[in-house]
């Protein structure tokens, strides 16, 4: 199987062949020649020292009644027993819990068998299990007798270490006589014959399975052996071939008849919510399938297992982990500040979708504004940790100095505006998904973390704005005064850390160099209006996106869609609005504001709730914001007072649309020049007479180049280098269809545009100030 780095980063699996072989036996009986403690009592005194019991469970009420056997042979002197095995049998008859004597449990009848436990009944057993589990969620360690279900996982996950606690007693006891008040002095026999309980039902099976683990195999029944709590996975979470870190937290299953019923895996990883980073859950079921199954094949499979993969060497191993523990850092950084990033990916939905925005990470505002939250494991699970039974000076140094740690200490809600690193396994298993606000869009998209980047801001196409020096010096000036701190945010920045702790908390310094009112309200009149208006098509949008970039700050451009038009809401809505805007520094635009700013009518009550509920929100709003409009002339007087900057931009004259083509024409050559090519005769068919009488505005030119570009490219002659050339005749298809709408048009209102816009009192198109612009827009964003 061929594993690579998917472009989102998780690790793609393609599917690969298994090898049919038959299952395994659930459970089997005693075998002599099966390897068991050294130090095992005979097989008489073992058996004095286990308890059996049978206990009857109905499935459908959850109640139990249990029934202990013959104990006359069982020990029970000074020395504790060190297990009850309990036998479960299912049965359909009510249960009475509050009788369990030998002549009720033959009232009941049998209707199948339930999943035994054991019931570890030595306190030296339980004292040792507590020392050396790390993690280990399903099993409670802080009782006085710990419960364990077949197949008593525990103590083949943590053989090893169990063995190592018995080694150590065992040479200790070979040298030393124990004291006869030692709480210990049994461990190493009652372990050994723990041991060997559950070796003698499951030793066979485990070797059978750790031979198939060695070759890259599992079968359905010993999943257990190969999904070990706290072990690091590589698990497909939305079946798409795309493998993510996870921690495996458990593997539970029943066993029903003897048969193994589907395994209900639980695992997680780290995630954020809006205030905590900690693990987040994620649950599947594993059907049964037969035989042998390639262990990366499956869903989730413990990291070790990835060099099965072929293709993949030592160095890929490391490099791939690497990528994750990467990825994780560039998450985390994400975390720690509000900031606007440039993302180019995709969103992390099941439906992928492709991004190209300025996007803004904040993960307050997202559940603010009614985002799903991150539901976070609130504490890792931990064992107990020892009871300590035993103070004397043997115990100490053999069994309390060797004490295991709980595994993942410290990874439950971490804060990332304080704690200014985690530790590269806590990176290695940060999640994918970042919330964030896409600009374009004005909606909140999980997107995947490989998609972010620094802001790329372009300050140069403001200088390229065609304008009077003074007015353009006039909008620096302005801007330069209104605008924040930066809010782009650096991906894992190099600077002091305790900077980030006042992201939510502006300080006093900031309202000391804030812009000076000359209202003698607070809070009233604090922000820049500028209105831009004039005929559609000469730039007035694109303006407030060359301000937006030259002052390095995202844009929040809103329509009508995003505030409503209804009077009792409008108001609120702009509010909410401008808050974000002021929260994020960005540059607020409202596109084709004219239905905000009618003039008001004393019939139409509803326009005028309209009307006055954003000129209150407007009274307010501490940002820079730009208002755009064809339709000046239908405005109420009470917002002329309110907006600052009036731009006024004229028709556009030849000399403007020859330099509006000539920077197409330089954008296709920059991006296209290997492939594509305009000839000189199309360019000289621009400035033809035909053309000109058009007299097409910014938007028209960029939308005729780019319907010319296509139809070039899908008939495809080329030049002698294989260029695809743009001919005159592509161009000619699109002035076709546009002289005969505008044609039809003219017949249609009897009128051009222009006239009927005066004659409604909208616009004044023929107006002409040498204190305006000096020339028009120029820009591919027409």
């Amino acid at each position: 199987m061929a594993t690579a780095a998917d472009p989102t980063g998780g690790l793609t699996t393609p599917p690969q062949e298994q090898e049919p072989v038959s299952p395994l036996p659930q459970e089997h009986e005693p075998n002599s020649s099966l390897p068991t403690p050294s130090t095992a009592p005979s097989t008489a005194d073992a058996t004095n020292l286990i308890k059996h019991s049978i206990e009857y469970f109905n499935r459908s009420s959850n109640e139990r009644a249990s029934f202990t056997g013959d104990d006359e042979d069982v020990k029970s002197e000074a020395e504790s027993l060190v297990l009850e095995y309990v036998e479960v049998r299912e049965t359909k008859d009510s249960i009475n819990v509050n009788k369990s004597d030998e002549s009720q449990k033959k009232k009941y009848r049998e209707a199948g068998q339930g999943h035994p436990y054991i019931r570890i009944l030595s306190p030296a057993v339980n004292e040792a299990l507590r020392c050396v589990v790390d993690y280990y969620p399903r099993i409670d360690f802080s009782v006085d007798v710990i419960e364990i279900p077949a197949p008593y996982a525990v103590f083949f996950l943590f053989e090893k270490q169990l063995n190592d606690y018995r080694q150590r007693l065992e040479e200790h006891e070979s040298q030393h006589e124990i004291s006869p008040t030692c709480a210990n002095r049994f461990a190493a026999k009652h372990i050994a014959i723990a041991q060997a309980f559950v070796n003698d039902k499951y030793q066979a099976a485990v070797e059978a399975e750790r031979e198939r683990h060695t070759r890259g195999f599992a079968t359905f029944d010993m999943l257990w052996l190969l999904y070990k709590p706290g072990s690091d996975v590589y698990m497909d979470p939305n079946l798409e071939d795309e493998y993510e870190p996870f921690v495996l937290q458990s593997a539970d299953f029943d066993l029903v008849n003897g048969t193994t019923e589907d395994y209900r895996i639980d695992c997680w990883n780290m995630d954020a919510s809006a205030v905590w980073v900690a693990p987040s859950s994620f649950k599947y079921e594993v059907d049964r399938f037969a035989g042998e199954k390639e262990i990366i094949s499956l869903r989730a499979y413990p990291c070790e297992y990835l060099r099965f993969t072929k293709g993949l060497t030592e160095q890929d191993l490391v490099e791939i982990r690497d990528h994750f523990t990467n990825r994780g850092k560039k998450w985390y950084s994400l975390r720690q500040k509000n900031a606007c990033y440039s993302f180019d990916g995709v969103t992390v939905s099941s439906t992928r979708r492709n991004v190209l925005s300025y996007v803004m990470v904040d993960p307050e505002q997202y559940v603010a504004d009614g985002g799903q939250r991150t539901f976070l494991i609130k504490s890792v699970e931990h064992p107990s940790g020892p009871f300590k039974i035993c103070s004397c000076e043997p115990c100490e140094r053999l069994i309390y100095n060797h004490v295991a740690k709980p595994k993942f200490a410290g990874y439950s809600t971490i804060n990332p505006l304080v704690l200014e690193e985690l530790t590269d396994h806590q990176y290695f298993l940060c999640d994918n998904m970042v919330e964030a606000f896409v600009f374009k869009t004005r909606a909140w998209e999980h997107l995947h973390i490989s998609g972010f980047k620094e802001c790329t801001f372009d300050k140069t196409l403001f200088e390229r704005l065609v304008m009077k020096e003074s007015t353009k010096d006039l909008i620096k000036n302005l801007t330069r005064m209104y605008i924040r701190d930066n809010t782009g945010g650096s991906i894992q920045e190099e600077k002091p850390f305790n900077k980030i702790s006042t992201i939510h908390k502006p300080s006093t310094a900031h309202k000391q160099t804030s812009t000076w009112s000359a209202d003698f309200i607070q809070g009233k009149g604090e922000g820049l209006t500028f209105l831009l208006h004039g005929k559609p098509g000469v730039g007035k949008t694109y303006t407030a996106e060359c301000i937006a970039d030259y002052t390095e700050r995202p844009l929040l451009s809103l329509t009508c869609s995003d505030i409503g038009v209804e009077p009792t809401t409008i108001e609120n809505n702009l509010l909410k609005w401008f808050k974000v805007a002021e929260k994020w520094g960005a540059i607020m635009l409202i596109d084709e504001a004219d239905i905000y700013m009618e003039q008001r009518q004393v019939q139409d009550i509803e326009r005028n709730h309209l009307v006055a509920g954003f000129l209150r929100a407007l009274e307010y709003f501490k940002g820079i914001l730009f208002l755009t409009t064809n339709r000046v002339g239908t405005f109420d007087e009470a917002f002329i007072s309110r907006i600052q900057v009036q731009l006024y931009y004229p028709e556009f004259g030849d000399d403007d649309r020859d330099k509006v083509w000539d920077t197409f024409f330089q954008k296709l050559k920059e991006d296209r020049e290997a492939t594509m090519r305009i000839p000189q005769t199309t360019k000289d068919y621009t400035q033809s007479m035909e053309l000109r009488a058009l007299k097409w505005n910014g938007r028209e030119i960029r939308n005729a180049f780019q319907v010319a570009v296509a139809l070039a490219e899908s008939q495809g002659h080329k030049d002698r280098e294989g260029r695809v050339l743009i001919k005159p005749d592509h161009l000619k298809a699109t002035v076709q269809m546009s002289r005969e709408f505008k044609d039809y048009l003219l017949k249609l209102h009897k009128q051009d545009p222009s006239k009927r816009a005066a004659m409604m009192g909208n616009r004044y198109d023929a107006y002409d100030s040498t204190a305006g612009l000096e020339g028009k827009k120029v820009s591919e964003k027409y």
